[in-house]
């Protein structure tokens, strides 16, 4: 009896110390919240009164040369195994709005560049993710954990099949069976040839495995690579559409933003990638010019 006890006692201190590690990783480190004394760092957000191309005039604009940019260093999601150290270990971002819309740069070094799908094969691909809550805890950034982000995905091999062109280098496996239905004068499976909007997926996710597209995608974007750096803008109106799942960028306002970086070539895909953590966003009043004095 006594023996019963004690071995009852010791399987329910193992459980328990379970349970304290899987909160404590999943709530506590499954990233890599910053320091208590470490403040947020600010990604400012200029006013200026242009618009730029998705093009690679666009990437290359010296308009981009008036915006602050910033580096942020890579940490490996550490949900996802293997764990180890970042594929990519820096991405650098600038961001303008023009009182209508907001545009992105994101830019970091790849060998390799990656617009291809296949059998153990992937895509080299990048995100900014807004979470749907002004302040959010510091350490709930995987997927919005817990309190829901929207996602801004773009992925090559998506921006090939969109954009074309030289850089369409996609091949994706084609399946064994006839792509027609034989006795039918039209493609019978649509999935397969569903358009493509954009290169860029609007997302949304309110917890592990509830990443969905949202009803309306609004997100623009484009990339390129050259001498082995990645390019990439993103763009979408400053006002939200009203729905409940969209991130809204209010002028004049701050808010939390973190970005994440995918490296097809070291198998980069799903939750295994990249990221920063949280990251304060100011956008400026549209009365404040880019170049002003105090910023």
């Amino acid at each position: 009896m006594r023996r019963t006890i004690i071995i009852v006692g010791l399987i329910g201190l193992v459980v328990s110390l379970f349970l304290v590690g899987s909160y404590y990783a999943l709530f506590r480190y499954r990233t890599f919240p910053p320091a208590a004394d470490q403040p947020m760092e600010t990604l400012d957000v200029p006013y200026l009164e242009r618009s730029v191309e998705l093009s690679e005039r666009g990437a290359e604009d010296p308009i981009w040369q008036q915006v602050p940019s910033k580096t942020f260093p890579l940490a490996p999601q550490v949900t996802a195994i293997p764990w180890a150290r970042a594929s990519v270990p820096e991405v650098t971002v600038a961001a303008f709005h023009n009182g209508e819309r907001i545009f992105f740069r994101l830019q970091w070094r790849d060998p390799t560049e990656d617009r291809q799908l296949g059998r153990d094969v992937f895509s080299d691909a990048c995100a900014v993710m807004l979470p749907l809550v002004e302040n959010p805890q510091p350490n709930t950034i995987m997927m919005g954990f817990l309190e829901g982000a929207n996602i801004w995905a773009w992925k090559a091999a998506r921006d090939a099949q969109v954009w074309g062109g030289d850089s369409a280098r996609v091949q994706s496996e084609r399946p064994y069976a006839d792509y027609y239905y034989p006795f039918e004068s039209r493609e019978v499976f649509p999935i397969t040839t569903e358009p493509m909007p954009s290169a860029v997926e609007d997302l949304v996710a309110r917890g592990v495995g509830t990443l969905t597209p949202r009803a309306h995608q609004r997100v623009q974007g484009r990339g390129f690579w050259k001498k082995g750096v990645w390019t990439v803008i993103l763009t979408r109106a400053l006002a939200a559409d009203g729905a409940a799942d969209e991130a809204a960028l209010p002028v004049g306002g701050a808010r939390a933003v973190a970005f994440a970086v995918w490296d097809g070539a070291k198998g980069d895909r799903g939750a295994r990638k990249s990221i920063t953590g949280w990251v304060r966003l100011r956008v400026w009043p549209t009365e404040v010019p880019a170049g002003a004095s105090g910023r």
